[in-house]
C-alpha cells in the first residue's frame, strides 16, 4: 500500500511540475498577440493620417484659384487697366466714364437710332450683302487714292477700323433702301443747281458728269432730309427707356 501511495505522488507531483510550463505557454502566447493588436491599431492610425482632410483639400483648392486668377489678370490685364504712370494704373472704367462725360449723350443717341434702323429693317425684310458693302468700300478706296490717301490712314485718324466701317456702310445702305426708293430728282432741280453754283463746280468735267455729279449730291440731300425726319418717326414711335441720364 505504501508503494502504490507513493507512486500516486509521483504522479500528482509530476502533474504540479508541469503546470508551470502550461502556465508560462499560456501567458506567453497571450503576450505575444498584444503587439501585433498594437501593430494593426498602429497601421489604422497611420493610414487615417496619411489622408489629407476635407479643408486641406480646400486650401489648395483656393490656393491654384487663386494663382490662376492672378495669371489671368497679368495675361488680360489690358481688359481692366488702360496705362499705367509710373507704375500708377489707369483703369479702363475710369476712361470709360470720361468718355461717358464727354460724348455720352451722343453715343447713346446713335445706338439708340441704329437699333431703330436694324429692327425697322427686320420688319421690312431688308437686307444687304456682303458684296455690296465691298464694292462701296472699293468706290471708297478708288476716291481716296485719287487724293493721294490710303484707306486705312484715314481710319485710323478718325479711330475707326475696317470693320467699323463695313457696319456703318450697311446701316448707310439699309437706311438708301428703305427711305432712298422715295427719293427723286428731277431734270429742273439739276439745272437750276447748276445754274446757281456754276463757279463753284469743277471746270474739267463735262456736261453730263457735272449733272451726274449734281444729281448724286442733291439727291444725298433730300434722302437726309427724309432720313431725319424717318428716324424722328421712328423714335416716337418706338419705346426708348433711359437709365443713365447724361
Amino acid at each position: 500500500m505504501a508503494t502504490k501511495s507513493k507512486t500516486v505522488n509521483k504522479k500528482k507531483a509530476t502533474v504540479k511540475k508541469s503546470d508551470p510550463v502550461k502556465t508560462a505557454a499560456v501567458k506567453k502566447s497571450k503576450t505575444s498577440t498584444k503587439p501585433q493588436v498594437f501593430a494593426k491599431a498602429n497601421v489604422a492610425d497611420s493610414s487615417r493620417s496619411s489622408k489629407p482632410s476635407p479643408l486641406r483639400k480646400l486650401y489648395v483648392v483656393l490656393i491654384i484659384l487663386v494663382v490662376a486668377l492672378i495669371a489671368l489678370a497679368f495675361k488680360y490685364r489690358g481688359v481692366f487697366v488702360a496705362a499705367t504712370v509710373n507704375g500708377q494704373p489707369i483703369s479702363r472704367l475710369s476712361v470709360v466714364k470720361e468718355s461717358e462725360k464727354q460724348s455720352g449723350k451722343q453715343i447713346i443717341n446713335n445706338l439708340v437710332r441704329n437699333n431703330l434702323i436694324e429692327q425697322e429693317a427686320k420688319k421690312q425684310n431688308v437686307t444687304i450683302t456682303d458684296q455690296e458693302i465691298d464694292t462701296e468700300i472699293k468706290k471708297v478706296e478708288d476716291n481716296l487714292k485719287k487724293s493721294g490717301q490710303k484707306l486705312e490712314q484715314v481710319l485710323s485718324v478718325q479711330g475707326l477700323t475696317k470693320e467699323d466701317l463695313r457696319k456703318l456702310i450697311r446701316l448707310d445702305k439699309l437706311v438708301g433702301k428703305m427711305v432712298g426708293k422715295d427719293v427723286k430728282i428731277t431734270d429742273k432741280q439739276i439745272t437750276d443747281y447748276i445754274d446757281k453754283n456754276k463757279e463753284s463746280l469743277p471746270q474739267n468735267q463735262t456736261e453730263a458728269q457735272i449733272k451726274t455729279t449734281v444729281a448724286a449730291q442733291l439727291k444725298q440731300q433730300e434722302l437726309n432730309t427724309k432720313v431725319q425726319a424717318w428716324l424722328a418717326n421712328l423714335q416716337s414711335k418706338a419705346k426708348i427707356q433711359y437709365f443713365v441720364q447724361y
